[in-house]
């Protein structure tokens, strides 16, 4: 239960401070470097299902 807790507690954005050099607070202070990646794994996998679909 104690890992269950602290790994929920972990993945809150406000959980963690941001390391040195950055303004950001949390655990997505660098989710603006990686939205380009995320999105296209988005549109990919969008992809991939529209064409298994049809």
């Amino acid at each position: 239960m104690k890992k269950a807790l602290l790994l929920l507690a972990s993945l809150l954005p406000a959980a963690a401070w941001a390391h040195p050099g950055h303004n950001g607070i949390g655990l997505f202070h660098h989710l603006n470097d990686l939205l380009p990646i995320i999105a296209l794994v988005i549109i990919v996998a969008g992809v991939m299902l529209w064409k298994k679909r049809s």
